[in-house]
């Protein structure tokens, strides 16, 4: 992937991360991009309170992908990607300024969801519950991530869950 993929793939897990908390639309039971959390973190973390709350919400939406998805060998999804685009993700997070527009995207509940619009791809079906929308070499593909990134804005805009994932075979 490109650096620009990895940077479009961070702000994706971040918005919907995001998204799915409980002040936005509820789908995982945490509120680390809340006003609270923040008072709460930034006397405990300071200069990487954006870090922390990006793995805070990465854990809780993992939790609620694998219990629907499930986990295993060669099955991913936003939140639970292979190692090297892991630790890609995480050392873009310590870029300021890709930090100063990840807080743009996220800076309220429309913002994200026009920024996911503006990510999605073409207008499908909805989908509800897991989708498979590649196998594993699709991961790299900044176009199926779109796809994934559409089905995220239309669960939201519909009030239901949806769970893409890449899996073997």
């Amino acid at each position: 992937m490109k650096r620009s993929d990895h940077i479009f793939l961070a702000r994706l897990r971040l918005i919907v991360g995001y998204l799915g908390e409980q002040g936005q639309f509820g789908w995982w039971s945490c509120s680390f991009f809340s006003p609270s959390s923040r008072t709460f973190l930034v006397p405990v973390f300071g200069k990487t309170m954006t870090l922390a709350q990006y793995y805070g919400v990465k854990e809780s939406a993992t939790k609620v992908h694998d219990n629907y998805i499930g986990v295993g060998r060669g099955v991913f999804h936003l939140f639970r990607l292979p190692e090297t685009i892991e630790q890609e993700l995480h050392d873009l997070l310590s870029d300021s300024e890709i930090v100063k527009q990840v807080i743009r995207d996220i800076a309220s509940r429309t913002d994200a969801l026009d920024v996911l619009e503006l990510f999605g791809g073409p207008n499908m079906d909805s989908i509800v519950g897991p989708v498979r929308i590649g196998g594993l070499k699709d991961i790299v593909r900044k176009d199926v991530w779109q796809v994934a990134a559409r089905y995220y804005r239309q669960a939201f805009e519909s009030n239901n869950q949806v769970f893409p994932f890449f899996s073997e075979g």
